[in-house]
């Protein structure tokens, strides 16, 4: 029974670390050892989902984990199978959903005190947060964290999301910093390859030079690539084509938001589908496009296969 119980820990320790949103926890019952077991499967198969960019399929295996939990009152792996769902849905861009199965772990984890998850918290709360513009909350959230020195995933974390702050708010000379934090926290822990992709956006973000920008972008889209994480690819995109825009290259943006565009629309992303047709009426005159951004301004917007159709610049 003990090794079972070190097994379980350790197996919701990796989910942890894998993404920073699933909690360490309890060791099974002994009336419910196959009930702990199919939720820990469920578990795992969400995560291995979700780093292949397998949103639909991570969803649907960390449900089934939340549906386990839930015939045994396990209150941690309830917690922790709502956080994973929020982070997933956080992914794809739909916070309204990411927001309420943040909501139900907070509730559990404040109500049981359970203090494993706190840090897990923080971070999805404060993603939620930059997500909705809410920067204020978002820095206050993330400030226990920042005050750590320690070099875990979680510390990490929360220097990527001050950074993207930093971005958000347009204070160079504080982005500049946060920026250069994030680095030196990558090359002092066992960061992962999206992070040096985040970091190359970040870069290329700050800098006025035309070669710099396509030399981090192309970097971060390598990355991205190889490891076929589509909202990596997408931002990429989004971000290499608004910075386009500035510059005045009218055609050579288009082309990387239709792109960033169809990515959007495989995910179902209603959030950045907007963004990208906004930014394409900005060089574009096309009344398919304001057409599409009223409706998918409705919250309850379903026709996806016909928004593809219509922006699909492919031969069918």
């Amino acid at each position: 029974m003990k090794q079972l119980i070190n097994k379980t820990k350790t197996r919701f320790t990796v989910l942890a670390i894998t993404l920073l949103c699933a909690g360490c926890v309890s060791g099974p019952d002994d009336r419910q050892p196959e009930a702990i077991e199919a939720a820990n499967n469920a578990l795992s198969n969400g995560v291995s989902n979700y780093g292949k960019s397998k949103y639909e399929l991570a969803t649907s295996y960390f449900k089934n984990a939340l549906r386990d939990f839930r015939s045994i009152d396990h209150q941690y792996g309830i917690a922790s199978s709502c956080l994973n769902l929020s982070k997933t849905y956080i992914s794809i861009g739909n916070i309204e959903l990411a927001d309420a199965y943040f909501k139900q772990a907070q509730r559990i984890i404040q109500r049981d005190n359970i203090k494993q998850l706190d840090d897990h918290l923080r971070i999805i709360e404060s993603s939620i947060a930059i997500e909705n513009s809410q920067l204020a909350q978002a820095k206050e959230t993330l400030a226990p964290l920042l005050q750590n020195d320690s070099n875990n995933a979680f510390t990490l974390a929360a220097v990527q999301n001050r950074t993207r702050i930093a971005h958000a708010e347009n204070n160079n000379d504080e982005a500049t910093q946060w920026t250069n934090t994030f680095e030196q926290k990558i090359k002092s822990s066992s960061s992962n390859q999206k992070h040096k992709a985040r970091l190359a956006r970040f870069k290329a973000n700050l800098s006025d030079n035309k070669e710099t920008q396509n030399k981090h972008f192309g970097e971060a889209l390598n990355i991205y690539r190889s490891e076929t994480n589509r909202p990596g690819i997408a931002a990429t995109l989004q971000e290499w084509a608004n910075i386009l825009i500035k510059q005045k290259k009218t055609e050579a943006a288009k082309d990387k938001l239709q792109r960033a565009l169809y990515i959007r629309q495989s995910l179902q992303d209603r959030k950045n589908s907007l963004k990208i047709l906004n930014s394409l009426a900005q060089i574009s005159d096309n009344s398919k496009t304001g057409i599409w951004i009223d409706k998918l301004q409705n919250k309850q917007f379903k026709q996806w296969e016909e928004f593809v159709a219509v922006f699909n610049w492919f031969p069918n």
